[in-house]
């Protein structure tokens, strides 16, 4: 088998889905599964963001003239979709999505499905402008082949780029993921990163990132213990529960 990683870069206006991501640069988009075949494309989305983010992306996924799989707009898709929210909690969205017939569709599921049938794997995620999957081959079968198809054709303001992993590598469980994290928690503990909060020694205070969050100090303490109790919880639940078992 073979793994590549597949990444759209879009500029805005290229796409209507990514357009919301590059307006909510906070927001959060990561495909829990995917499967799909020469019948058809199911996956299941989690998106993570402030509610008005989250609100357009459920407008333009459930909006039947927007093809939510193609990079970029393409008036040559035949594809039809079926979407429907499955889950809303505060913060976030699960998004449930079918897409089937028709005879063509400019994506990377496609693509993909229409030059090696059966069997490919994929992850998938969106943040900003960029949208990258990885994509797992089976046999003999080459990437290249597939971003030459994708190429042919690709709209104005989508670049596509293409890399090859090797052999495959470990892929991150949905389950130990930033996506899990409730919004709030995870837009802490990623401010406080980027403020270098968690360097040694430290280059900004508890006050420096509430400050840039403009939050109370004791509401930032409260998410920030949140999220590394999450984060010490997911790292080290595998390894207590081996114990545990032997």
């Amino acid at each position: 088998m073979h793994e590549y990683i597949l990444a759209a870069k879009y500029e805005q206006g290229a796409d209507p889905l990514m357009d919301v991501f590059i307006s909510y640069p906070e927001l959060v988009g990561r495909a829990l599964r995917i499967a799909g075949s020469t019948a058809g494309f199911w996956r299941v989305d989690r998106f993570v963001g402030p509610e008005e983010a989250l609100d357009e992306v459920e407008r333009v996924m459930t909006d039947a003239s927007v093809c939510s799989e193609c990079l970029g707009e393409h008036p040559g898709c035949s594809i039809d979709g079926e979407y429907e929210v499955v889950a809303e909690e505060n913060g976030s969205r699960l998004i449930y999505a079918y897409t089937s017939g028709g005879s063509y569709c400019h994506s990377i599921p496609f693509m993909t499905t229409r030059t090696v049938g059966d069997g490919a794997l994929f992850d998938a995620r969106r943040r900003e402008n960029v949208y990258e999957w990885r994509v797992l081959l089976p046999g003999e079968t080459r990437g290249g082949e597939i971003f030459d198809q994708l190429q042919d054709g690709l709209p104005e303001g989508v670049e596509l780029s293409l890399s090859q992993v090797g052999s495959p590598s470990t892929w991150p469980s949905p389950d130990f993921s930033q996506m899990t994290l409730p919004y709030e928690q995870r837009q802490a503990i990623e401010t406080a990163v980027e403020c270098g909060y968690y360097e040694t020694p430290r280059e900004a205070t508890l006050a420096d990132v509430a400050s840039e969050l403009e939050l109370p100090k004791s509401t930032l303490r409260y998410r920030l213990r949140q999220a590394e109790q999450w984060l010490t919880n997911s790292a080290f639940s595998d390894e207590r529960s081996d114990t545990i078992n032997t």
